[in-house]
């Protein structure tokens, strides 16, 4: 086996970073152009974005580089790893985030720091105030780019920084654009791309420096009980459906019509309220619209989760929502106090899938006692009950993002890197995470990942795959339904990363150079005595 190559770099700490091809390749063209990057969690984003900062750190000593990231959390362990791979001094750096008082940002916009980390909100509002400018900016970093649309804070920066600096570059970062044409597109120009570097694990390129991740789908079919539970939600939902159809709102069939469907219709119907004569017709459509929906996700909720998740989502709406007709046309239908008590009986009956749960979570442990185990599902309240099913046998913590949502308290900063830490020094075996745990986040190489649920969405497929093989073979277990929105689910997020890479491909051979303000900066970089005083 052939002696791991390290990068060579003034700016860069020998024997820290492993020399692998795609990523120099990706850095070098970077350094050009205004690149979209496009890499599957674990493959080195990071890694790219720090090279090709100390790419123009060394050659433009004169000249900042701005890193952004959605959340303070990311922010932060941004900072961390640029200090561990770059030759900077804590005085080199700079944060910029909302928890920083102005009169300190301040002091950072003024100061002559290296690198700045901050969180684009708090850059924009800074810009709209005339605080600073991005003349003095060699290169803007912008992670989770995906979400540089419509009117998000990302967009607003990109097109200053075009505006105010004479040569400006840009680099994107993101798992996955996502899996549509236009919404591709609209990334592209929010951020002035001209050229796309995207890599899978099956690329040349990439695949000899990564490990591989066996996926495997686990199939249950739903016991009596919840069929019993599903028919009598399904009946409800019929009605609404067969109002709709009936009255021309919607010409397919009630068995045909999908949450896409009921959506678009209601954001014509309140257009329509407006302007309408028959305001009654419209505000009754717009009850069994919304009616619809509620039922499509109390019945994924028993269907894809568990009797005790869709509880929990009951509860809430009688708790909070019976102000909304919509939901009283639900709470006071007869069949519903039936499912309620029908509810209240099959009170223990588990979702079958714990019982795979327990069993792949078993198998893992007995095979290698001190696995790392991360168990993805959508719902709180779900991660809650994984935690409660698991907790008498394993050491296992909940792992959610910052906000409270419906009295569910939401762990703050502090308590999320506890958690990571103990995670990472082996204190806990297993982490049952909602989408927090899907972006960005420090989270250490698992040896097992559990889909509790798969997900119509290819960014969060892509970004909760990426949590093992890093270090070693990795494995995948997505838990489904037969016969319920788990199995279509399935084959939707595969559908749409291949989507995604046609989408990619395609979009690339269209981008045309920016123009830009002025020429490229002469060359001004850093003299072996500056970078010793750095070292020493």
């Amino acid at each position: 086996m052939s002696a791991v190559k390290f990068i060579d770099h003034p700016l860069i700490w020998p024997n820290k970073i492993e020399a692998r091809a795609y990523q120099l390749n990706i850095t070098e063209k970077a350094c050009q152009k205004n690149t979209l990057v496009v890499l599957p969690t674990a493959l080195g984003k990071t890694i790219i974005s720090a090279l090709t900062a100390a790419h123009f750190l060394y050659n433009y000593k004169h000249l900042h580089v701005l890193v952004m990231a959605p959340t303070r959390p990311l922010v932060m362990q941004h900072k961390e790893s640029f200090m561990n791979i770059l030759k900077l001094k804590n005085s080199d750096v700079a944060l910029l985030t909302g928890k920083i008082n102005r009169a300190h940002r301040k002091r950072v916009l003024d100061g002559n720091f290296k690198i700045i980390f901050a969180t684009p909100q708090v850059v924009k509002n800074d810009l709209e105030r005339n605080l600073f400018s991005l003349k003095d900016f060699s290169l803007l970093i912008f992670d989770e780019c995906h979400r540089a649309r419509k009117d998000y804070a990302y967009t607003y920066i990109a097109k200053k920084y075009m505006e105010q600096c004479s040569w400006p570059i840009i680099l994107g970062l993101t798992a996955s654009p996502g899996a549509d044409e236009e919404k591709v597109k609209e990334i592209c120009e929010a951020l002035f791309i001209e050229q796309i570097e995207f890599r899978v694990e099956s690329d040349p390129d990439v695949a000899l420096y990564i490990n591989p991740v066996d996926v495997e789908w686990k199939f249950t079919n739903m016991p009596s009980e919840y069929i019993e539970l599903s028919n009598l939600i399904k009946d409800v939902l019929n009605e609404k459906l067969t109002w709709l159809n009936q009255n021309g709102l919607i010409k397919k069939k009630p068995e045909y019509i999908t949450r896409k469907d009921l959506l678009k219709l209601g954001v014509e119907l309140h257009a329509r309220l407006e302007s309408s004569i028959d305001k009654g017709f419209i505000y009754s459509a717009i009850i069994n619209q919304s009616a619809a929906l509620t039922l499509f996700h109390a019945l994924e909720l028993l269907e894809t989760q568990g009797i005790q998740t869709l509880k929990a989502f009951i509860e809430k709406i009688k708790k909070e929502d019976l102000t909304k007709k919509s939901f009283k046309a639900i709470v006071n239908d007869l069949r519903f106090f039936k499912l309620q008590q029908l509810l209240k009986i099959y009170s223990d009956r588990h979702h079958p899938k714990i019982q795979l749960l327990k069993n792949e979570v078993e198998k893992q442990l007995k095979l290698k006692p001190q696995s790392k185990i991360l168990i993805f599902t959508q719902y709180r309240d779900t991660a809650s009950y994984i935690v409660e099913q698991l907790k008498s046998n394993y050491t296992v913590e909940r792992f959610v993002g910052q906000t409270s949502k419906n009295g569910d308290l939401g762990l703050p900063q502090d308590k999320q890197v506890e958690i990571l830490n103990k995670f990472r020094n082996g204190r806990i075996n297993i982490l049952v995470a909602t989408c927090i745990a899907e972006e960005g986040l420090d989270i250490p190489s698992v040896d097992l990942v559990i889909f509790y649920e798969p997900i119509p969405s290819e960014i969060r497929y892509i970004q909760r795959r990426g949590r093992t093989g890093r270090r070693m073979p990795g494995k995948v277990i997505i838990l489904a339904t037969q016969d319920t929105y788990d199995v279509a689910y399935l084959y939707v997020s595969k559908r749409k990363v291949e989507k995604m890479k046609r989408i990619i491909s395609n979009l690339n051979k269209t981008l045309k150079p920016v123009v830009r303000l002025g020429e490229k900066p002469p060359l001004n970089p850093l003299s072996k005595e500056e970078i010793e005083k750095i070292e020493y």
